[in-house]
């Protein structure tokens, strides 16, 4: 399955071989191949683009459409590591680019996604890694609670903007990641599988039992 965790599909922005060579890099430290930068600039639909600057104290990343705005910035230590958490570029859609915020570096930690503005580059939306269950890029949707009762499943399709939604009982969530021993939502949720009218999943009860579930997506 090609999650939101490791799938970074670029379609209508795309990378360019222009590298901001005026603000990439430092002569004074030695730099291992894990933490070379990117220093390529992503340009949008709209004409925004982002990039990469980083010299020897800190590391910043750009949107730039009619103003510049620093999306995420990093000083001292943490230079070579500002790439590899925070906000990280997934893909562009027609009304918002979308990100993943890692908190840490590599695996096991959900990420946040993020819902940025192709305008000005300003966060509309956030599902917090408490809540995000499943996404996949390739098929643009992102399964995810709508609150922390979790009690309403939702499925966004990026493309369209439309939301279906699936409903639980009370407290049916919780008791199952209790029961389960999970530490997070997606060990509950498996075997993801999209078609033209519906979305089905198998999700492990309170009980041990898998079950099988389903979203219309009509």
């Amino acid at each position: 399955m090609k999650q939101i965790l490791i799938t970074l599909l670029i379609t209508i922005c795309t990378l360019s071989g222009f590298s901001q060579k005026s603000n990439c890099g430092c002569d004074k430290k030695k730099i291992n191949p894990e933490n070379q930068y990117r220093c390529d600039t992503t340009f949008c639909s709209n004409g925004a683009k982002m990039y990469w600057q980083w010299n020897c104290d800190s590391a910043w990343f750009v949107f730039e459409n009619k103003e510049k705005i620093i999306l995420q910035s990093c000083r001292e230590t943490d230079v070579y590591e500002c790439q590899r958490t925070g906000l990280d570029f997934l893909k562009e859609y027609p009304n918002y680019l979308l990100f993943q915020h890692k908190w840490i570096s590599g695996c096991c930690t959900p990420p946040d996604i993020v819902f940025v503005n192709k305008e000005n580059g300003s966060e509309l939306k956030r599902i917090t890694n408490n809540l995000f269950v499943w996404g996949d890029i390739d098929e643009n949707y992102v399964l995810y609670f709508s609150d922390t009762i979790y009690t309403n499943l939702i499925y966004l399709d990026h493309n369209t903007e439309k939301e279906y939604s699936l409903r639980f009982d009370k407290a049916e969530i919780e008791k199952s990641v209790t029961k389960n021993q999970v530490l997070q939502l997606t060990d509950l949720f498996k075997n993801f599988k999209k078609d033209e009218n519906d979305f089905t999943f198998d999700f492990k009860t309170s009980e041990g039992v898998i079950k099988k579930m389903n979203i219309e997506l009509k």
